[in-house]
């Protein structure tokens, strides 16, 4: 898989594991697997953050933390930030419903369907119905790199990857509304088109200079 950003190319090869990670503006990269990516993340987003979202929902289970408020406090103690905790539960805790809502999407046809946890809607997901299975996209062994990308980019830092997964499986997402507090995020997908692509494009350019993940991520995640 690959990833595209203003300042980033994310090149993912789901059999190795392996993330290729490269800062377009200052032609160097990072090669090394998702575990330790997430792990330079945090630790970079905690030392340069005074608002830092703690979105990665596999720290808490890692952590075997339940409580919200505990984790607040015992993060707090280790980085003096603001942390800004989402509620977790509603990552395990979810249900999808299929509307009978139509819209378009650019030049497709989408149905909505519904994340909610209990009555409060959390997402809205707009499906494509008939162009996943047409153009061929597996994205379950992508999960573990996507959680990462999310994490790290800063794109909607609620978003409930888990849900995503499952209700892809009915077609492709092309609207997603995700509700906050007070705000809400919304991304869209322009066009999607199969298209074929040599090696070349999943390789690192030779001008590329190698460097470590701390030096990489520190002028992409200011």
């Amino acid at each position: 898989m690959k990833l595209v950003t203003k300042d980033a190319t994310y090149l993912y090869n789901s059999f190795s594991k392996k993330i290729n990670f490269l800062n377009q503006k200052n032609k160097t990269y990072w090669s090394g697997n998702v575990t330790d990516f997430r792990k330079a993340v945090t630790k970079i987003k905690t030392q340069t953050n005074k608002n830092f979202l703690l979105n990665d929902s596999s720290f808490l289970k890692n952590q075997n933390i339940t409580s919200k408020d505990h984790l607040q406090k015992i993060t707090t103690q280790k980085v003096e930030v603001n942390l800004l905790i989402p509620d977790y539960n509603i990552y395990d805790n979810f249900n999808i419903i299929s509307t009978p809502n139509f819209t378009s999407v650019g030049e497709y046809i989408v149905r909505k369907y519904e994340i909610r946890n209990a009555v409060k809607l959390l997402e809205e997901i707009w499906i494509a119905e008939n162009l996943l299975p047409h153009m061929g996209w597996d994205m379950s062994k992508f999960k573990d790199f996507l959680d990462v990308f999310f994490f790290h980019s800063g794109v909607a830092p609620y978003f409930n990857l888990n849900s995503y997964m499952k209700v892809r499986k009915n077609g492709l997402p092309l609207k997603v509304i995700i509700f906050h507090e007070k705000e809400k995020t919304i991304i869209t997908m322009d066009h999607a088109s199969k298209t074929k692509l040599n090696e070349d494009s999943f390789s690192v350019p030779e001008n590329f200079i190698l460097t470590t993940i701390d030096k990489i991520l520190t002028p992409i995640t200011n």
